[in-house]
C-alpha cells in the first residue's frame, strides 16, 4: 500500500514539474514576442505596415469603383499625414522624457566589492547556460559595470533570458551590497534584456506571474553558492 502511494506521489510530482516547465517555456515565448514589439520602433513599424496595407487597399478599391486618381490618392495622403504625426509625437515624447529625467536618480556605479576571480566565475556560469549574451558581452564589460564608476566606461550588460530568470539572477547580488535593489539596476540604465532596458516593475510582475521551476532556481543558485563564505552579515 505504501509502495503504491509513493509511486502515485512520484507521478504527481513529475506532472507538477512538467507543468511548471511548460508554464516557464510559455512565459519565455510571450516575453520574446513582447520584447520584439517593444524593441526600438518594431511595434510602430508593424502598426504602420498593417495600416499601410489597409489604406492601399482602400485606395485601390476607390480607383476601381470610381476610376478617379485624385480620389484614390486621398487615403494615401491621409496615411502619410498620420505616419508623420505618429513619428513626430514619438520623437517629442522621447526628448521630453530625457529632458525631465530626475538627475538625483542617476547612479555613479554599483561598486561591487568583488575581485576578478569571483566575477569571472559568475560570468562563465551565466555565459555557459546562455543567460548572458556571449556575442555582446565580454568579461571586461561584466566587470566594468559591476565594479567601476559608470562614467569610466561605456560597457553595458546584455542578458538573454526571461524576466523572471533575470530577476532571480540580479537579486543574488543584493546580499553583497547594502542598498542594492532591482530599482537600482533599473536606474543604472546599464542592463538590457533581449535588447530592452530592464524595468524593476516588469521583472517582479513576471516573476510573480510565472515563477521559476525548482530546477532553474537551483541552477542559478549554483552560480553563487561559493559566495557564501563572502556574504556580509
Amino acid at each position: 500500500m505504501k509502495s503504491s502511494f509513493r509511486i502515485v506521489k512520484k507521478i504527481i510530482d513529475h506532472i507538477a514539474d512538467w507543468l511548471m516547465t511548460l508554464n516557464e517555456k510559455k512565459a519565455k515565448v510571450n516575453e520574446d514576442y513582447a520584447t520584439f514589439m517593444k524593441r526600438g520602433n518594431n511595434g510602430l513599424i508593424f502598426g504602420l505596415v498593417l495600416f499601410g496595407i489597409f489604406f492601399l487597399y482602400t485606395a485601390f478599391d476607390l480607383y476601381r469603383d470610381y476610376g478617379k486618381l485624385w480620389l484614390a490618392l486621398v487615403p494615401i495622403v491621409l496615411f502619410i499625414i498620420v505616419t508623420f504625426s505618429l513619428l513626430i509625437s514619438d520623437a517629442y515624447k522621447d526628448k521630453l522624457r530625457k529632458r525631465y529625467r530626475n538627475p538625483s536618480m542617476r547612479l555613479v556605479g554599483f561598486h561591487m566589492d568583488f575581485n576578478q576571480h569571483i566575477l569571472r566565475r559568475i560570468y562563465n556560469s551565466l555565459i555557459s547556460y546562455e543567460f548572458l549574451d556571449e556575442n555582446r558581452n565580454e568579461f571586461e564589460h561584466f566587470y566594468n559595470v559591476l565594479v567601476y564608476d559608470f562614467d569610466d566606461h561605456e560597457s553595458m550588460l546584455h542578458f538573454n533570458c526571461t524576466q523572471a530568470e533575470l530577476k532571480y539572477i540580479l537579486e543574488k547580488f543584493k546580499p553583497f551590497k547594502k542598498g542594492l535593489h532591482l530599482s537600482t539596476f533599473e536606474r543604472s540604465e546599464k542592463i538590457y534584456n533581449k535588447g530592452e532596458l530592464i524595468s524593476a516593475k516588469k521583472l517582479s510582475k513576471s516573476y510573480n506571474k510565472n515563477p521559476l521551476t525548482r530546477e532553474t532556481e537551483e541552477l542559478i543558485d549554483s552560480f553563487f553558492d561559493f559566495l557564501g563564505i563572502f556574504k556580509k552579515s
